[in-house]
């Protein structure tokens, strides 16, 4: 396989997998009837990749081959290539200005990225390109074996002025995506958003070099000047500018889709761990909302398959354990709960671990004194359960909780607690 591809599928493959997921993305948001106005610039953003993923694949040796030899066209795949990476740049202008927060006075130089000269600018070189394109020289055999369009128009004027035509539109469109990227980095108060920007922002920088360079060689070609590489390297090095523009802004354009990956793992985690606590507290519920979990809830085995609607399921996991926190309150005594920290303190436990464990145990007592039909504590403790704004929080605390709740040694300690414990009663 020449250098060329190799360094090629390091972009093209990339490129593909982020169209699949996010084509995916985009079925299932309309599945969901999502708001049009919310998924709109993940369209945008596809477009864009789709367009860049095409291009990347049609500069394959082998794709290159297979058009040649089934259109009977010399060069068939550089045209459709050009256009392609043409309008991927363009898109990516729209994309990038779309977010970008707005102030009532712009710069005047964001008039000429707004969605009109932008088609008008791309219309214009891409006919442009499309109409000189046949009077350019054939491609030539580079020295790894790949076809080799750029060196074969070396000199040529028609070849040059399409080249020129692509590489400027790339450039053009390169340039103040850097800018809007960085403008939206400037804007926002949002450390992910501020982070995908800037890496996005380094991407289409590093990009703007590459229609610099590509015209220098060609620039030789009319001049009397020896351009300083020789013609492998200098493929090499095209190939290699476009490789880190296209990675750094596939993984700008990432970081926060790789935000909400961990959020869900961190959901699914929180949700696996808390089933054990969940399934011995909400039996205390009422009988409805017993028979809705029942009826609503997946197996276990089924909880570890399923991907959908993590949070929701956690929230409503995590309520359910608080409700029933709340109705166990009465059989909590002073006495439990002071006695439970003691256990474990006794078990070595300090800090976070004894105060979960302290509830841990007091639970199973109350929840046992519950069923059992004993009467609340005269002198009730009236804790309850620490609750925060944010769900992964509350998760993380009752995984604690739930991780002392299922110990053998507390749970004998809880049981040994419940079978002495006798509510004090204070002489009148």
């Amino acid at each position: 396989m020449p250098t060329d591809d190799v360094i090629d599928l390091f972009t093209t493959i990339p490129l593909w997998l982020v169209v699949g997921i996010r084509t995916y993305q985009e079925i299932r948001d309309r599945k969901q009837d999502r708001d049009t106005a919310r998924t709109s610039g993940k369209r945008a953003i596809l477009a864009t990749f789709a367009a860049l993923a095409a291009g990347a694949t049609l500069r394959l040796s082998f794709i290159e081959d297979f058009l040649n030899q089934h259109t009977g066209l010399h060069d068939a795949a550089v045209l459709p290539k050009h256009l392609a990476v043409m309008v991927a740049c363009i898109l990516l202008v729209g994309w990038v200005e779309s977010v970008v927060p707005p102030l009532e006075e712009e710069p005047a130089w964001r008039r000429w990225v707004s969605f009109k000269p932008r088609m008008v600018f791309l219309l214009g070189t891409s006919i442009a390109a499309s109409l000189v394109f046949p009077f350019s020289s054939p491609s030539v055999i580079a020295p790894d074996g790949s076809a080799d369009f750029a060196s074969a128009q070396y000199g040529n004027v028609a070849g040059t002025v399409h080249l020129a035509l692509y590489l400027l539109t790339m450039g053009a469109a390169l340039a103040p995506s850097a800018l809007l990227c960085l403008t939206v980095a400037r804007r926002t108060d949002d450390r992910l958003l501020r982070l995908c920007m800037r890496l996005m922002a380094a991407g289409a920088g590093t990009g703007t070099f590459y229609p610099v360079y590509r015209l220098s060689f060609l620039v030789c070609g009319f001049t009397d000047w020896t351009f300083p590489l020789s013609e492998g390297e200098f493929h090499r090095g095209g190939s290699l500018l476009q490789m880190v523009t296209i990675l750094l802004v596939i993984i700008g354009s990432s970081v926060r889709a790789a935000e909400l990956l961990i959020r869900a793992l961190q959901h699914r985690h929180g949700l696996l761990a808390l089933r054990p606590l969940w399934e011995e507290l909400v039996s205390v519920l009422p009988s409805d909302v017993i028979l809705r979990r029942l009826q609503e809830t997946d197996s276990p085995r089924e909880e570890r398959r399923r991907a959908r609607d993590l949070y929701d399921r956690l929230d409503k996991r995590v309520v359910d354990i608080s409700d029933a926190w709340f109705t166990l309150l009465p059989w909590i005594s002073q006495d439990v709960h002071r006695q439970a920290l003691d256990i474990a303190h006794s078990a070595g436990l300090r800090g976070d671990d004894a105060r979960a464990a302290r509830e841990a145990i007091t639970l199973r007592v109350a929840r046992r004194k519950a069923v059992e039909g004993e009467e609340p504590a005269t002198y009730a403790a009236g804790s309850q359960m620490p609750m925060h704004n944010d769900l992964l929080a509350n998760a993380a605390w009752l995984a604690r909780v739930a991780h002392h709740y299922t110990s053998p040694s507390l749970a004998e300690a809880a049981a040994e607690l419940s079978g002495r414990q006798a509510p004090q009663e204070v002489a009148v």
